[in-house]
């Protein structure tokens, strides 16, 4: 009796041992399953963020000690403390520039639309500046822009009687620009050429789009090209969208630079915008920058969503190669390079629709082109 109680019990302890070890096994491995769904990286935890994800069930920067660094890593559950909007660059001010202003936009671009300049002219007018928006074909060759940006900057000048004009141009615009002053000989009126992001040596974002029309296609393309700008761009032009792709290409870019030197007495600088897919920290930023990074300390850019298939173009794989999602920063730099600046494609021209600082970067475009043109007029431009 005593053996069969004894027996009985001891079955009893080992199916409760059993079904209390199993239990604990399926419990650990939920825990680790939970474990490496985890993001292990600042990047992880970016992409986390981004996608949607559900949130974790901790405070993942709390826990990684992420709240302690130095960088502002907007993805984290709370607030992190060195986060903040304060806007770059120091407060604009200043006499008038010498000289109108021209601000010149990029492909696919206007006076208004998405790639348009976002009150920019409004408050460099206010700053007692003279400026024209110029407006080109939207899809066009460099050649063809420049020729229509020339009988602009004519009427200009004949209009103001300046003997001069400074271009502040954007992307593709300031190729248009140096065709102007090189191929058209304009180099006795323009005083200066200061350019946002244009592709000096070209972009492979232009180089596959070129490979991606196709021939039969291209009349169609240009068909609808030209009814899309006719929405933002008054310009009456027929669109020749492989004509424009050609003029920005890598190769293309390569025989302009031989053809059109910088002519002598026009002062040439430029900037470069910086960006991140998932708005982490690269460390070949700086470099790239040449120690010339207009930003708060770990404090990065978060890229547009629209722009990122061709940041995947540019900085393929693991290069890191830095851009701000159409353009390189080593593309962008002519003549004197003045830095780089925490903005993707669209920050640089405040869009979409930006109406104040960035509040992860601080960046706001207004601040920055009211300072470029201060201190164009105060080297004398």
């Amino acid at each position: 009796m005593k053996y069969n109680i004894l027996k009985s019990t001891l079955c009893i302890t080992l199916i409760f041992n059993t079904f209390s070890c199993a239990s604990e096994e399926v419990a650990s491995q939920e825990e680790q399953q939970e474990e490496e769904n985890v993001p292990q990286s600042k990047q992880e935890a970016a992409e986390h963020s981004l996608s949607g994800k559900a949130d974790l069930p901790f405070d993942l920067c709390k826990r990684n000690g992420w709240y302690d660094d130095d960088e502002c890593d907007w993805f984290c559950a709370d607030h992190d403390p060195v986060c903040h909007a304060e806007p770059l660059g120091q407060e604009p001010s200043g006499e008038a520039a010498r000289y109108p202003v021209v601000l010149m936009h990029g492909f696919n671009a206007g006076r208004e639309g998405m790639w348009a300049f976002y009150r920019v002219e409004e408050a460099l007018i206010d700053d007692g500046h003279t400026v024209y928006m110029a407006e080109v074909p939207a899809f066009a060759s460099t050649q063809d822009r420049a020729e229509a940006l020339a009988v602009q900057i004519d009427e200009l000048l004949l209009h103001t009687g300046a003997p001069k004009v400074n271009l502040v141009a954007h992307s593709m615009g300031g190729l248009d620009a140096r065709y102007l002053i090189s191929g058209l000989g304009y180099g006795d009126r323009v005083a200066s050429l200061s350019t946002i992001s244009t592709p000096h040596r070209g972009s492979a974002v232009a180089d596959v789009g070129m490979r991606l029309i196709p021939g039969a296609a291209e009349d169609i393309i240009n068909g609808l090209a030209t009814l899309w700008s006719a929405t933002y761009n008054d310009f009456d032009s027929d669109a020749d969208v492989k004509a424009a792709l050609n003029s920005l290409s890598s190769r293309e870019v390569e025989s302009f630079n031989a053809l059109y030197p910088n002519a002598r007495g026009v002062y040439y600088q430029s900037w470069a915008g910086v960006s991140s897919v998932w708005g982490v920290n690269n460390s070949r930023d700086n470099e790239a920058c040449e120690g010339m990074f207009l930003h708060h300390v770990g404090q990065s850019d978060v890229m547009n969503k629209q722009l990122v298939p061709m940041a995947a173009v540019l900085a393929p794989g693991a290069s890191l190669t830095p851009n701000d999602g159409m353009v390189t920063v080593e593309s962008a730099k002519w003549g004197e390079f003045k830095g780089c600046i925490p903005a993707d494609h669209l920050d640089e021209v405040g869009q979409p629709l930006r109406e104040r600082a960035d509040k992860h970067t601080g960046f706001d475009h207004v601040r920055f082109y009211r300072n470029l043109v201060f201190e164009l007029a105060q080297e004398g431009f």
